[in-house]
């Protein structure tokens, strides 16, 4: 208890000059909500009565995890995160606040990205032009120039080579890993839903609804108005996850909404295990090996739920994290 009162007040000195309403208005069908990943001064729901879960790492579906980490590391900037198949965006220290981090699964048949409800991952960097430059030079395929709007970011649109589509937006008030992209039937009703399962910390932000999620950075989710879309299984962003600290508190109160579990929602926890396609070959069979958790790693417990639209969404307690 004392440990978790600690980190609590770490993350208030944290966080005391780092939040901004800095965001700008996506065009006029677009539904916004802004997360900033955090465990603290969130406002929770009344009935929840536990700290409400940070956000916690998007999943990212490749064919091979190592080259998939290296092009994220070389392009989109990061480091590498608690285990080599992961991009942590900040320091990885193995104790709250945790970066928020991209983390690599082996699927050799991902669809891409755009169709999904979990349509796009966006990027900010200084010099939106000179980063679209070098990556058009470095072969990245390019799917929306640069340009520049009077409500938002500089934008453009990227494409990894695995289908996932990216946002590259100029926002010097937040570099880096910057926001995810839902395309929901109703974006009101599914944010609302969000805020309740997970807290939040309400706000208009120039004019939008938002929701702020904070903790090492900021980071947004923003969701429009999207009838056609798919569940995000089998896509190239395959999930989310956010990372609660008491799970069983936050699994107790998910049954209030009668949410749809998809695994055991009293997990044992384990370190976690991928299996890795290299180029090497035994007669007609690919090999694939199965890299498991350094042991330096913490251990997890996991439950996997299905959110509104067809989100898949991880839930992943890191057991030696401050707080437990």
């Amino acid at each position: 208890m004392r440990r978790a009162t600690e980190t609590q007040r770490h993350r208030e000195e944290i966080f005391q000059d780092r939040l901004c309403d800095s965001v700008s208005p996506w065009p006029a069908r677009v539904a916004a909500v802004g997360l900033m990943v955090s465990v603290l001064v969130l406002a929770t729901p009344a009935s929840a009565q536990y700290e409400a879960p940070p956000f916690d790492s998007l999943h990212l579906a490749v064919p091979e995890i190592s080259s998939a980490r290296d092009w994220y590391l070389e392009h989109m900037g990061g480091n590498t995160g608690e285990t080599p198949d992961r991009v942590a965006f900040g320091k990885w220290t193995g104790d709250h606040p945790l970066p928020v981090q991209l983390i690599f699964e082996v699927s050799a048949g991902a669809k891409p990205s755009a169709g999904s409800v979990i349509d796009s991952i966006g990027f900010s960097f200084a010099d939106l032009d000179e980063t679209v430059a070098k990556l058009q030079a470095a072969g990245v395929k390019i799917v929306t120039p640069v340009a520049s709007s009077p409500t938002y970011w500089k934008r453009a649109v990227a494409e990894d080579p695995w289908g996932t589509r990216l946002e590259l937006v100029e926002d010097p008030d937040l570099l880096g890993l910057h926001h995810v992209l839902l395309r929901v039937r109703d974006p009101k009703s599914s944010l609302d839903w969000y805020v309740r399962a997970f807290g939040g910390d309400r706000a208009t932000v120039r004019g939008l609804d938002a929701i702020r999620y904070r903790d090492l950075t900021l980071f947004y989710v923003f969701a429009v108005q999207d009838s056609a879309t798919v569940a995000s299984v089998g896509h190239s962003i395959d999930h989310l996850a956010w990372g609660p600290i008491d799970l069983d508190r936050v699994v107790n109160d998910l049954k209030t909404l009668n949410v749809n579990f998809l695994s055991n929602p009293n997990p044992r926890g384990y370190p976690a295990c991928n299996f890795v396609g290299g180029g090497e070959e035994e007669g007609s069979r690919p090999i694939r090996r199965l890299f498991c958790a350094q042991p330096d790693q913490l251990p997890h417990r996991i439950v996997f739920l299905d959110a509104p639209d067809g989100v898949r969404v991880e839930l992943t307690q890191h057991l030696e994290a401050a707080g437990h």
